[in-house]
């Protein structure tokens, strides 16, 4: 099976040359921030921020993962 990520432009996925479909805009966000990098530890809090910008949900900031 070979994936092919796109993170330039859109974000895409494709598996075996088939488009991927992929979540909706906090999961999108969640894989570029994970592609973007690669082999590299992200931390909870850059996940957050990434995702929700300055004004997260009161419970995500404080839940334990």
């Amino acid at each position: 099976m070979l994936v092919n990520f796109a993170v330039l432009g859109a974000l895409a996925v494709r598996r075996d040359g088939g488009d991927v479909p992929l979540g909706g805009p906090k999961q999108r966000a969640l894989l570029a921030i994970l592609l973007v990098n690669a082999n590299v530890v992200v931390s909870r809090d850059r996940l957050i921020d990434g995702i929700w910008g300055e004004r997260p949900p009161p419970v995500e900031r404080h839940s334990r993962w």
